[in-house]
């Protein structure tokens, strides 16, 4: 009876939602454009695959018009191959934000040896949560950020950060900023639970952060800092709160 049992348990969990991977949602995202450009490259084929029928009949003896068809096939592979030039930055932008996102949840995945739990990819209204890591030291919202180049990221304020030196960016503030805003809504929503949920940028790549003084919403490291950055901060919640948050978490990861 209790084999019976497991076994019933067993099919219901694997008839239920998985939890997404790191990068899922730009995964999807690249899929879906690559997807929607497809239509154009077998219109291009076809027209070609005529165009050469016609030559071959001219030059079997016939007289077809195979100019008209040769003219349409310039016109159509131009503007596939326009197509194509506008898809390859972004496709290149979605790749280069995947493998940073899984880059970040390879680290993330370290920590549960400490007893975090970490939730990657979570859907919300308008955008993506990259990670969710609750913890002993408390729930975290994480933003992950491969960007190209090196040198130093400035944080000056609650608004913006400089890279370089030259470049002003406070987008990155405001994603995690929002992410947070959305695992604590959804906690208080839900599950009642009036939880704080910490705001978290982290940078992949040959970046170093050099942090100006004052108390800042969010906070800014490099995935080479992010192992240690959670052993330096201090125990907030219970191995029954924690079990207890990640539990609805869960139902949100799953949705």
């Amino acid at each position: 009876m209790l084999f019976e049992g497991s076994r019933t348990a067993r099919r219901l969990a694997l008839s239920g939602k998985f939890l997404r991977l790191a990068g899922q949602s730009l995964r999807e995202e690249i899929e879906r454009r690559f997807d929607d450009f497809v239509p154009y490259l077998m219109i291009v084929f076809a027209f070609w695959m005529v165009c050469l029928v016609e030559w071959t009949q001219q030059i079997a003896g016939e007289h077809p018009g195979p100019k008209f068809w040769m003219f349409l096939s310039a016109l159509v592979t131009l503007y596939g191959g326009f197509r194509a030039f506008r898809l390859y930055p972004q496709l290149r932008n979605l790749r280069f934000g995947e493998q940073g996102e899984r880059r970040v949840a390879e680290i993330l995945d370290r920590l549960r040896s400490k007893g975090f739990i970490v939730f990657h990819d979570l859907v919300g209204k308008d955008f993506n949560i990259d990670h969710v890591v609750v913890g002993p030291s408390g729930i975290y919202a994480i933003e992950t950020k491969n960007r190209s180049g090196s040198g130093a990221i400035e944080y000056p304020s609650d608004d913006e950060l400089i890279f370089g030196g030259r470049i002003k960016d406070g987008w990155p503030l405001r994603q995690a900023r929002g992410a947070a805003w959305t695992v604590h809504d959804e906690l208080k929503t839900h599950s009642q639970e009036y939880r704080y949920v910490k705001p978290l940028v982290v940078f992949v790549g040959n970046w170093r952060v050099h942090r100006h003084a004052g108390d800042f919403a969010a906070d800014v490291i490099t995935a080479n800092q992010l192992e240690n950055y959670f052993d330096w901060q201090q125990p907030e919640l219970t191995r029954g709160e924690i079990a207890r948050i990640s539990s609805h978490l869960e139902h949100f990861a799953r949705t």
